[in-house]
């Protein structure tokens, strides 16, 4: 080998950390955006009835859940270190489960139902 050359394994390294919270940052806005859109397509087939009447608790649990998973499935993309996406999978159920609830609230009051 000569001197000016690299390993392979020389070369790869982590990502800076500035681009580690970038990638931190989309996912938490992504998910409330994703949420906006799943509560939108609940509403959508619902349409004209309230959801509330038209779907089961188990619709809106897959419903809660899509987001985060599709969020989480291109985190998985990313170079991020594997300990810290376990950290912010585990960190984003609950604001996954808040951004559903404020996307109800939001697509509700925008259809003329507010709570």
């Amino acid at each position: 080998m000569s001197p000016n050359a690299t390993s392979h394994a020389d070369t790869r390294r982590a990502p800076p950390p500035g681009r580690t919270w970038l990638t931190i940052l989309a996912l938490f806005l992504i998910l409330p955006i994703a949420s906006v859109i799943s509560v939108a397509v609940l509403y959508g087939l619902a349409w004209p009835d309230s959801p509330d009447e038209v779907f089961t608790w188990g619709a809106f649990d897959v419903a809660e859940f899509v987001p985060w998973i599709l969020s989480l499935a291109l985190f998985s993309f990313t170079s991020v270190r594997p300990w810290l996406k376990v950290a912010v999978g585990v960190l984003s159920v609950p604001y996954s489960l808040l951004a559903f609830s404020a996307g109800e609230l939001f697509v509700g009051c925008a259809l003329g139902s507010c709570l």
